[in-house]
């Protein structure tokens, strides 16, 4: 009884140190910070985004000269706004996250992509 005891809880772990291998986990970043980084499931891409105004630019990165910064959303959508007002929440969607403003609870659909007429936002009403 002992032994088939320890036999499972040695399964046990062994399937749980695999498992916590493959979660990803998010450097922590102040919420209330006035821009934060927003990983995508693209490894070269990320959303940087204005959490006070909720302005939002796709910064991609790469091991050779292709990087850029371009504006996917140049309209201040709150003037005066605090830091920390905006988020981004990903979709199971690679190209797509939802744009919070946790004050009022407004919502925006935010598209990025490598090819300017991709890259969209607009209000969900």
């Amino acid at each position: 009884m002992l032994r088939s005891f320890l036999v499972g809880f040695l399964l046990f772990l062994a399937t749980n140190s695999v498992s916590a291998q493959e979660v990803d986990i998010e450097p922590t970043q102040n919420p209330a910070a006035p821009y934060r980084l927003f990983k995508t499931k693209n490894i070269y891409t990320f959303l940087k985004l204005d959490t006070s105004t909720g302005q939002i630019w796709q910064v991609q990165w790469n091991t050779n000269e292709n990087r850029f910064t371009v504006p996917l959303n140049t309209n201040v959508l709150v003037a005066g706004g605090k830091a920390g007002r905006f988020t981004l929440h990903p979709t199971t969607n690679i190209y797509n996250f939802i744009l919070l403003d946790q004050e009022t609870g407004d919502t925006w659909q935010v598209q990025w992509g490598i090819k300017e007429e991709s890259r969209v936002i607009v209000p969900i009403e």
